[in-house]
């Protein structure tokens, strides 16, 4: 975590304006410290060749920091944040970890029997943003991510529910997907399934930079056909005055019927007989016209809401036909559904829930192959049900254990 090259630990060393002091400073022109925007009391930095020093000791003990001196060697460690550190006065290096070295610009001072550690580099050790105000001779410190909780909160948030490209970094590789001039806000469709639970928890968050973390979240939202809980790690960047996605992926994800899925179809079957056999009648045709590679009537029982949005995202001018078209010429895929029933019936929205069969001899993959259970989402539009997407009620998988991000 700490590698840094000498040539840039120069650049970040922390130079300042004030009047050198050779020492302790004067009573009337003490050096404030603030962290978090509370004033330390009794720790008062020092500037001494146009570098700013903080005592260690005094620090560390009102931050809570354990510290240990070794008379006979003359090194003193400490653990920062989980950190551990080993250093000595007059040398320009800190040990971390027994694993690592830190190399200083300037020497750590001792002055009356106290180490005096560089502040600029001991704020990247202990992950701190440092601000000067050489007029009001105040130091303060914040660390990583301090008072940003509500706004990342916010940035995840946001990512599953209403989600736009705006959230992303200007380098997350996603965007080179992304069509920039798609309104994804202006066309954002609210479902009318309702929702029974949803809740976000960032269980894990690491600030690698004052400007960087790496958080684990864990998602939930359980629907009137679906219970869905997945965990995600993110890698978040501030940028352009805000927080922002650089990178996201899945460890775990979990998909489950409600309890109560039987007794929803029972009764959307007793009260909506005609309605319901309208909705399996036109998914039906949708897959006759799919397997018979039959362009013009998969189109028709597609919804255009799908349409729309896959031409609106997609950077090109191809549209929706264009590529079902080279679709049915490179392929030969065949799609068999079974056991359908309707477990949500709306005015504009239905689901079914059924057992497709997927075969594509063109891939390898034999009829019975790949059969999974699916949940099959629906949209009324143009006086049919029309085909949206579907969903793998078989595609669980849980890598929490496996890939150690945070190691």
């Amino acid at each position: 975590m700490f590698k840094k090259l000498i040539g840039v630990m120069i650049v970040l060393s922390l130079v300042v304006s004030t009047p050198r002091v050779e020492g302790a400073p004067s009573v009337s022109k003490q050096i404030q410290l603030v962290v978090n925007n509370k004033q330390i009391a009794g720790v008062n930095p020092i500037v001494k060749s146009g570098v700013m020093y903080v005592p260690f000791r005094k620090f560390s003990d009102q931050m809570g920091y354990k510290v240990v001196y070794d008379p006979d060697t003359g090194i003193i460690s400490a653990n920062i944040n989980g950190v551990v550190i080993r250093f000595g006065t007059g040398e320009d290096i800190i040990e971390y970890n027994d694993t690592g070295s830190y190399y200083l610009t300037n020497e750590i001072l001792e002055i009356k029997g106290q180490a005096y550690i560089p502040l600029r580099e001991f704020g990247d050790i202990a992950k701190y943003s440092i601000y000067y105000d050489e007029q009001r001779l105040t130091v303060s410190l914040q660390t990583y991510g301090y008072g940003q909780e509500a706004a990342i909160k916010e940035l995840i948030t946001k990512y599953f529910e209403a989600f736009t490209p705006k959230l992303l970094t200007s380098d997350n590789l996603t965007l080179g997907y992304q069509n920039p001039e798609y309104d994804y806000e202006a066309n954002q469709v609210i479902s009318e399934i309702p929702v029974r639970e949803s809740k976000l928890s960032i269980d894990r968050i690491e600030y690698t930079a004052k400007d960087e973390a790496t958080l684990q979240v864990t998602y939930i939202k359980n629907t009137e056909e679906l219970k869905h809980e997945n965990v995600n790690v993110f890698i978040i960047r501030y940028e352009q005055g805000q927080w922002k996605i650089a990178h996201d992926g899945w460890f775990y994800n979990k998909l489950e019927l409600p309890e109560d899925i039987d007794q929803k179809a029972a009764a959307i079957i007793e009260d909506h007989f005609s309605e319901q056999n309208n909705v399996l009648s036109d998914l039906r045709k949708y897959y006759i016209a799919y397997n018979a590679e039959d362009l013009d009537q998969t189109i028709h029982y597609t919804a255009p809401s799908f349409i729309k949005e896959w031409e609106g995202i997609v950077i090109g001018s191809e549209t929706w036909k264009d590529n079902l078209k080279g679709s049915f010429s490179h392929s030969d895929a065949r799609y068999k559904l079974s056991n359908e029933r309707v477990v949500f019936l709306g005015k504009k929205e239905a689901v079914v829930q059924g057992t497709l069969s997927w075969s594509d001899m063109t891939e390898g993959v034999a009829e019975g192959d790949d059969v999974f259970d699916a949940l099959i989402y629906m949209e009324n539009a143009n006086g049919r049900w029309t085909y949206n997407y579907e969903l793998d009620l078989d595609q669980d998988f849980d890598t929490r254990e496996e890939i150690a991000v945070f190691d």
